[in-house]
C-alpha cells in the first residue's frame, strides 16, 4: 500500500515518531492547538473499519483461524503486517541471550489488538524507593498525574466500577463508562473471593458499554476550543457502543474500543493540521549546533529513499525499543554515544 499523505505543510512545528498510543495521543493533543504536525509511521496504512476480520467465523479463516509463522496469534489478529520476526527487519541478540521483539508495522502499532485493560499507577508505583528503598521514584505523584487520568479515560473511553482500593484508585465520579454485567464465572469468582475476603472488582478496560456523550464530553475535553470540540464531536459520533460480537484483538469497526486509528487519528487529521507518511522508518534525530533536536531522517520504505525533514520539537513515540535504536543511532559529535545517552543507559533495562 502506498504512502498516506494528507495537505502537505510548509514547515512544521513538530515531527511525531510513530502513530500509536504515544505518537496518535500527541499527533492529536497538539494538532488540535494548532500546531503543524508531521506524523511518521514506520508500518503501512490501515483501516480498521474495512480490514477488521471481527465478522467472520473460522471457516473463512486460513487454518480455521489458527495461528501460524506469519500470523503468531491467529488469522483474527489485528496485526496485518509484523510480529515477533519482520521480513527484511532482523535483529540480533548477544551470545547466550534471547529476545522476543514483537512490532506491528501498521497505522495505529499495537493499540489495534492490545486487550484493552486501562489501569492506573497507583501512588506505591509512583514512589517505590521512598516506600521499600528499592528502584527509584518518579519525578511526578499520583494526585499530580490523576486528572491528566480521568482526561485520558473520558477521551478514549473506559468503563469500570467505582471501589477504591489501597494503590487502585478510582477515577473521579463520571469518568468511567458502567461496566458490563459479570459473567457466570466472575460470579462464581467473586462467590469465593468474598468468602476469603479478597476484593473482586470489574476490570478497567478501554471500551464503550454505552455511547459517549459527544454534546458535553467535547466542551469539557477542550473548554474554549472550537476546533478541538468539532473533530472530536464527528469522532464521537461515529463510535458505538460495544455488542460483544468478538474479542478486541481482531480489531473493532464500530470503533467500541480504543485503538489510536479509530480514536485519535481520524480527529486529528480532520483538523487539517496533520501529515500523515506511512512506510517511513525513522533512522535517526539531527541536532543543531546547540545540540537541540532540528529534525529526522527517515527512509520511504516503497522507494528506499533517504528523506530529512525538520520541525521545531520532535517526539519519539516509537515503542520503548524503537525509540532506544533511533535515539542510538543519533550520533553526533555533541552526541558520540547517542542522543541523550550521557548516562550510558539508553537501551537498557526497557519494559516494551
Amino acid at each position: 500500500m502506498s504512502a498516506r499523505r494528507s495537505k502537505v505543510a510548509p514547515q512544521y512545528d513538530v515531527i511525531v515518531v510513530g502513530s500509536g498510543a504515544g505518537g496518535g495521543m500527541a499527533a492529536y493533543q497538539l494538532s488540535v492547538q494548532g500546531l503543524k504536525v508531521l506524523l511518521l509511521e514506520a508500518g503501512r496504512d490501515y483501516d480498521p473499519v474495512t480490514e477488521t476480520p471481527m465478522f467472520q467465523t473460522p471457516k473463512d479463516a486460513p487454518l480455521r483461524g489458527a495461528g501460524g509463522a506469519d500470523k503468531p496469534f491467529g488469522f483474527y489478529d489485528a496485526t496485518v503486517d509484523g510480529g515477533w520476526r519482520v521480513p527484511g527487519e532482523p535483529f540480533t541478540t548477544a551470545p547466550g541471550s534471547q529476545f522476543q521483539w514483537w512490532r506491528a508495522r501498521m497505522l495505529g502499532g499495537r493499540t489495534n489488538h492490545w486487550g484493552r485493560i486501562s489501569l492506573r499507577m497507583g501512588p506505591y508505583d509512583f514512589k517505590p524507593k521512598s516506600r521499600d528503598g528499592l528502584g527509584e521514584d518518579w519525578p511526578m505523584t499520583y494526585e499530580t498525574m490523576a486528572p491528566y487520568y480521568d482526561k485520558t479515560e473520558l477521551l478514549i473511553g473506559v468503563y469500570g466500577g467505582e471501589e477504591d482500593l489501597e494503590n487502585t484508585p478510582r477515577s473521579s465520579p463520571g469518568v468511567l463508562q458502567p461496566p458490563p454485567a459479570a459473567r457466570t464465572y466472575e460470579l462464581l469468582t467473586k462467590q469465593a473471593c468474598d468468602h476469603l475476603k479478597i476484593p473482586v472488582i470489574p476490570a478497567h478496560r478501554a471500551v464503550l458499554t454505552r455511547r459517549q456523550d459527544s454534546a458535553r464530553l467535547p466542551q469539557k475535553l477542550h473548554p474554549g476550543n472550537r476546533l478541538a470540540q468539532r473533530v472530536l464531536k464527528q469522532s464521537m459520533d461515529q463510535r458505538m457502543a460495544c455488542f460483544y460480537a468478538t474479542d478486541c484483538g481482531r480489531g473493532c469497526s464500530i470503533k467500541a474500543n480504543f485503538q489510536s486509528t479509530t480514536v485519535l487519528i481520524p480527529p486529528a487529521m480532520a483538523t487539517g493540521n496533520v501529515t500523515l507518511i506511512t512506510d517511513a522508518m525513522v533512522r535517526e534525530v539531527t541536532v543543531d549546533k546547540q545540540g537541540r533536536a532540528s529534525g529526522v531522517h527517515y527512509i520511504d520504505k516503497l522507494t528506499r529513499v533517504d528523506h530529512h525533514v525538520t520541525a521545531k520539537v520532535v517526539v519519539l513515540a516509537a515503542s520503548a525499543c524503537e525509540t532506544s535504536r533511533i535515539m542510538l543511532n543519533s550520533k553526533s559529535a555533541l552526541f558520540p554515544n547517542g542522543i541523550a545517552n550521557g548516562s550510558g543507559v539508553v537501551g537498557k533495562y526497557l519494559m516494551d
